[in-house]
């Protein structure tokens, strides 16, 4: 199989964008160091804080972008509409009915994520400029991982809920259900609304196979209110009416049943591809994109359908260089934050891998609008270098340098700024009853 570069190529990042800096206006001079001026006015600063973030950049780099205008608020609502449902019945003898379209709304918090570090001037002339660019080149990496994070917990809160088994037995009927992890319990759709749930808006969930409702949801102490009171056991299976579709290996109900032999094979990510494709979900340049970590991969490469696939071609750069690259319809993205759990098997102690399959829109950027233009009017706008840097999908990250403004003149300060928030949208309007569907997670030990 050929290999094809990934749908986000790092190395294709537009340079960095600077703003409130001009030389025939500001001499650097006059507030940096001799030995930093080379090191700003030759771009290596913005290089290096660029190439320690951008490797860490990579669900950021996944999401679709949907900037935040100045002045509408922390937190920001976005409505998405549904399909018209197709007609194969004639019209005849009277008017065609009127129809609306159904809708669904999804929101942003928009929050400041920020990092700096402080270089004292009073080093030595040559290392003065390597410890800055080193704190620099930290500092881009601490954004990287930062922001990496943030998206990934609000994708993995998405499409990891509604999924969890009971932990305290209740050896007669009770309303009360203490589970692993309540996400996606709290809320219920209502006319397009997340609601919280109550006996109002109770939320369909089955307990081992058996119907039953929610009524309230504590997320810090992970118990469930149930409608109907009924007996538990540790291990029983809680899933919500409107969970996300997941794979396990060997078909298990729950990370809870996972056993020592249940790992990643290529069957499992033909499944994942097939629930795409069969949900109409977009690709991401023309495939389908999954995150995963390094166990995930080496399981793929001792797997029989995998190796088969390779069979006799010696000179692939797939098992020479170990690195899948595209393969069943998807890019495939080594990424070391994929989040994995231990409290998979019976005794809680297997360690569960958890690679997300992604198609277009499954994940959402929010970056606030004029990052670069906040010091406008301030009456020192003209001091700090603020330089944007980020991927070409428009998620940037501010980099500040700050000349010394202490009694001193001693202390160069160097940070990272980004506002924003991320979001999983819903599709529940559309299709079958899981709330959101444009990502698959699969689990495996």
């Amino acid at each position: 199989m050929k290999m094809t570069r990934l749908a986000f190529d790092f190395r294709a990042a537009p340079a960095a964008r600077s703003f409130r800096f001009d030389l025939a206006r500001h001499d650097l001079r006059a507030v940096l160091p001799a030995a930093l001026q080379p090191v700003v006015q030759n771009g290596i600063l913005d290089r290096m804080f660029r190439d320690a973030l951008l490797p860490q950049f990579l669900f950021p780099a996944t999401a679709s972008v949907e900037p935040v205008a100045q002045g509408i608020g922390a937190q920001v609502t976005f409505t998405r509409d549904g399909l018209l449902a197709p007609t194969t019945t004639p019209t005849t003898g009277s008017d065609p009915s009127p129809q609306t379209l159904t809708y669904e709304q999804w929101s942003m918090n928009v929050e400041q994520y920020s990092g700096t570090m402080d270089t004292n001037r009073l080093s030595a002339r040559a290392a003065l400029a390597d410890l800055f660019v080193r704190n620099v080149q930290k500092l881009g990496i601490q954004a990287g991982q930062s922001l990496n994070q943030l998206a990934r917990n609000k994708l993995y809160a998405a499409y990891g809920g509604g999924l969890s088994w009971v932990t305290t037995a209740q050896g007669s009927a009770s309303t009360t259900c203490v589970v692993k992890d309540a996400t996606g319990f709290d809320t219920v759709m209502v006319n397009g609304v997340p609601t919280t749930v109550s006996a109002g808006n109770p939320l369909n969930i089955t307990i081992n196979g058996t119907a039953n409702t929610v009524t309230a949801c504590n997320l810090s102490t992970k118990t469930l209110t149930l409608g109907t009171a009924v007996t538990q056991a540790i291990g029983d299976t809680v899933v919500a009416s409107t969970a996300p579709y997941t794979l396990r290996a060997g078909s298990r109900a729950s990370r809870y049943n996972l056993t020592g032999s249940d790992v990643m094979t290529a069957a499992l990510v033909r499944s994942a591809v097939q629930r795409l494709r069969s949900a109409n979900v977009p690709t991401i340049g023309g495939n389908y994109v999954c995150h995963m970590d390094p166990v995930t991969e080496g399981e793929l490469f001792a797997d029989a359908d995998f190796k088969q696939a390779y069979q006799g071609r010696g000179d692939s750069a797939v098992f020479g260089e170990m690195s899948i690259g595209t393969f069943l319809g998807v890019d495939w993205v080594r990424n070391n934050e994929t989040p994995t759990t231990t409290d998979g098997g019976t005794s809680a102690n297997l360690t569960v891998h958890r690679p997300i399959f992604m198609g277009a829109d499954a994940l959402m950027a929010g970056p606030y609008e004029g990052i670069s233009e906040l010091l406008a009017d301030t009456g020192v706008e003209n001091v700090p270098y603020i330089s944007m840097i980020g991927p070409a999908n428009g998620v940037e990250v501010a980099m500040i340098i700050r000349p010394p403004q202490d009694r001193l003149q001693q202390i160069i300060s160097a940070s990272w700024s980004w506002v924003g928030d991320f979001a999983a949208p819903s599709d529940i309007t559309t299709g079958d009853a899981a709330k959101y569907k444009r990502a698959v997670i699969i689990e495996h030990v």
